[in-house]
Protein backbone atom coordinates (compact mmCIF):
# COMPACT_ATOMS: atom_id res chain seq x y z
CA UNK A 1 0.00 0.00 0.00
CA UNK A 2 1.56 3.31 -0.91
CA UNK A 3 1.97 6.25 1.42
CA UNK A 4 -0.76 8.26 -0.14
CA UNK A 5 -3.60 5.48 0.06
CA UNK A 6 -2.60 4.70 3.61
CA UNK A 7 -3.14 8.23 4.47
CA UNK A 8 -6.18 8.60 2.83
CA UNK A 9 -7.84 5.26 4.21
CA UNK A 10 -6.70 7.16 7.68
CA UNK A 11 -8.07 10.07 7.71
CA UNK A 12 -11.38 8.56 5.88
CA UNK A 13 -11.26 5.88 9.33
CA UNK A 14 -10.79 9.22 11.75
CA UNK A 15 -14.02 11.34 9.41
CA UNK A 16 -15.81 8.31 9.84
CA UNK A 17 -16.75 7.91 13.57
CA UNK A 18 -18.06 11.42 15.58
CA UNK A 19 -16.19 13.80 17.11
CA UNK A 20 -16.72 13.41 20.90
CA UNK A 21 -17.55 16.83 21.47
CA UNK A 22 -19.86 16.62 18.35
CA UNK A 23 -22.19 14.52 21.08
CA UNK A 24 -24.66 17.05 22.80
CA UNK A 25 -28.54 16.34 23.95
CA UNK A 26 -30.91 18.54 25.42
CA UNK A 27 -32.94 17.86 28.26
CA UNK A 28 -35.70 20.01 30.04
CA UNK A 29 -32.73 20.88 32.79
CA UNK A 30 -29.27 21.82 29.86
CA UNK A 31 -27.42 20.23 27.57
CA UNK A 32 -25.89 16.51 28.14
CA UNK A 33 -22.50 16.99 26.43
CA UNK A 34 -20.14 13.61 25.96
CA UNK A 35 -16.58 14.94 27.10
CA UNK A 36 -14.31 12.78 26.92
CA UNK A 37 -13.28 8.99 26.87
CA UNK A 38 -11.54 7.97 29.99
CA UNK A 39 -9.81 4.89 31.25
CA UNK A 40 -12.32 2.95 29.31
CA UNK A 41 -15.67 5.38 30.33
CA UNK A 42 -17.22 7.34 28.41
CA UNK A 43 -17.62 10.39 30.30
CA UNK A 44 -20.82 13.06 29.81
CA UNK A 45 -21.14 16.15 31.50
CA UNK A 46 -24.78 17.33 32.37
CA UNK A 47 -27.45 19.38 34.70
CA UNK A 48 -29.10 16.96 37.41
CA UNK A 49 -32.59 17.94 37.96
CA UNK A 50 -31.39 19.91 41.55
CA UNK A 51 -30.07 22.24 39.18
CA UNK A 52 -26.38 20.94 40.32
CA UNK A 53 -23.40 20.47 37.52
CA UNK A 54 -22.82 16.49 37.51
CA UNK A 55 -20.84 14.39 35.38
CA UNK A 56 -22.03 11.18 34.15
CA UNK A 57 -19.39 8.21 33.88
CA UNK A 58 -20.06 4.98 31.79
CA UNK A 59 -18.14 2.24 31.95
CA UNK A 60 -17.13 0.55 28.88
CA UNK A 61 -18.49 3.08 26.52
CA UNK A 62 -15.66 4.91 25.38
CA UNK A 63 -15.40 4.61 21.57
CA UNK A 64 -18.74 2.88 21.14
CA UNK A 65 -20.89 4.84 18.32
CA UNK A 66 -22.45 2.35 17.20
CA UNK A 67 -23.96 -0.91 19.36
CA UNK A 68 -25.36 1.50 22.15
CA UNK A 69 -28.26 -0.21 24.10
CA UNK A 70 -28.35 -0.23 28.21
CA UNK A 71 -25.67 0.67 29.97
CA UNK A 72 -24.78 0.40 33.97
CA UNK A 73 -23.70 3.91 34.83
CA UNK A 74 -22.84 5.98 37.65
CA UNK A 75 -22.74 9.92 38.39
CA UNK A 76 -20.50 12.06 40.49
CA UNK A 77 -22.39 16.19 41.33
CA UNK A 78 -21.33 19.14 42.94
CA UNK A 79 -24.51 19.22 44.99
CA UNK A 80 -25.31 18.98 48.65
CA UNK A 81 -26.33 15.60 48.30
CA UNK A 82 -24.09 13.79 51.65
CA UNK A 83 -23.25 10.13 50.88
CA UNK A 84 -21.68 8.14 53.61
CA UNK A 85 -18.56 7.95 51.25
CA UNK A 86 -16.93 9.99 48.44
CA UNK A 87 -16.93 8.96 44.96
CA UNK A 88 -14.83 10.06 42.07
CA UNK A 89 -14.74 9.85 38.08
CA UNK A 90 -11.69 9.04 36.23
CA UNK A 91 -9.29 11.78 36.37
CA UNK A 92 -11.91 13.82 37.95
CA UNK A 93 -13.06 15.31 41.07
CA UNK A 94 -14.46 13.38 44.72
CA UNK A 95 -18.08 14.68 46.04
CA UNK A 96 -20.12 12.95 48.11
CA UNK A 97 -22.90 14.26 45.82
CA UNK A 98 -23.33 10.70 43.54
CA UNK A 99 -25.34 7.62 42.67
CA UNK A 100 -26.36 4.88 40.35
CA UNK A 101 -26.99 5.32 36.59
CA UNK A 102 -28.69 3.46 33.88
CA UNK A 103 -28.72 4.77 30.17
CA UNK A 104 -31.10 3.50 27.79
CA UNK A 105 -30.10 4.63 24.16
CA UNK A 106 -33.06 4.94 21.64
CA UNK A 107 -31.02 3.07 18.83
CA UNK A 108 -27.61 1.65 18.79
CA UNK A 109 -25.77 3.89 16.64
CA UNK A 110 -24.80 8.04 17.25
CA UNK A 111 -26.85 10.22 17.03
CA UNK A 112 -29.93 8.63 19.52
CA UNK A 113 -31.53 9.75 22.01
CA UNK A 114 -31.78 8.28 25.58
CA UNK A 115 -33.55 8.10 29.21
CA UNK A 116 -31.29 8.13 31.93
CA UNK A 117 -32.75 6.69 34.96
CA UNK A 118 -31.25 7.97 38.51
CA UNK A 119 -29.97 7.07 42.36
CA UNK A 120 -28.66 8.77 44.88
CA UNK A 121 -25.78 7.28 46.83
CA UNK A 122 -26.93 3.65 47.19
CA UNK A 123 -30.68 3.51 46.81
CA UNK A 124 -32.49 2.38 44.32
CA UNK A 125 -32.99 4.58 41.20
CA UNK A 126 -35.83 6.97 41.83
CA UNK A 127 -35.66 9.92 39.06
CA UNK A 128 -35.09 9.94 34.98
CA UNK A 129 -34.17 12.48 32.90
CA UNK A 130 -35.05 12.13 29.05
CA UNK A 131 -32.02 13.49 26.54
CA UNK A 132 -33.57 14.39 23.02
CA UNK A 133 -30.38 14.27 20.02
CA UNK A 134 -29.56 17.75 18.60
Amino acid sequence: MSLKTLTAACCLAITAMPAVADEVWDTPYGEVVYLADEFGSAVLSFTNIDGTAAELVIPGLAGNFDDRGVHEAYWVGSGALECEAALARPGGFASLDWGRAVISFDDPAFPTSFTLTLGDCFYPLAYSIRAEAR
